[in-house]
């Protein structure tokens, strides 16, 4: 078994690869123009994946890290405790695996996924980072570097789904500000993980 500690690396820098590689590579071949989507919000992540000098790259790293997404829930927490929490987490993984295999693809099934499964994988990935930063680190003993940094992480990340819910769900023709906010949100998702690796000690969770 994927030693925890790997487990969070490998999730937190395949899909901070899949994304920054293909927008490099949709520059280098002059098949987007170049711009910050961190702060312009140009395009959003799926028109950057969708490009075919990076698409298949894009889904393989993904579709790896969404597997390893799945099963890293029941390994952080405590299963007897957090069952339902840990289906949650599931759901969201296979939300996105199921938005990385329609990607690419016309019709019903990609656009449904595109503004639902990718809102589905954020809501459970973040409200699941944000149990185990609050709840769950209670039961541990972790470095008061590790906390703090997991607590400032997560009131960020609560502050930009918050204000995120409305241009998702109401506000219209507010695409570059959902692409900004995409692209934020997963930036601090992998950042979650990667903290948890740097601050791992044999014997956590």
């Amino acid at each position: 078994m994927l030693n925890l500690k790997y487990h969070y690396l490998l999730i937190s820098l395949l899909p901070f690869i899949a994304i920054h590689v293909s927008l490099f590579l949709s520059f280098q071949n002059d098949l987007l123009i170049a711009c910050n989507p961190y702060i312009e919000g140009c395009y959003s992540i799926s028109k950057v994946a969708r490009q075919p000098s990076s698409i298949y790259f894009f889904k393989v790293l993904l579709l790896i890290s969404s597997f390893l997404l799945y099963f890293i829930w029941e390994k952080i927490f405590i299963s007897n405790l957090y069952q339902t929490h840990i289906f949650f987490g599931k759901l969201g993984s296979i939300s996105l695996i199921i938005y990385i295999l329609a990607l690419g693809n016309d019709g019903i099934l990609y656009e449904f996924m595109r503004r639902f499964g990718v809102f589905i994988f954020y809501m459970t990935t973040l409200y699941l980072q944000s149990i185990y930063t609050f709840t769950q680190t209670k039961l541990l003993v972790l470095s008061a570097h590790r906390m703090i940094f997991l607590k400032l992480l997560a009131f960020l990340q609560i502050m930009l789904f918050v204000f995120s819910l409305p241009f998702f769900l109401i506000i219209k023709n507010d695409r570059y500000i959902e692409n900004i906010i995409e692209w934020w949100i997963s930036l601090t998702i992998t950042i979650w993980f990667f903290i948890n690796f740097i601050y791992y000690k044999k014997n956590d969770r």
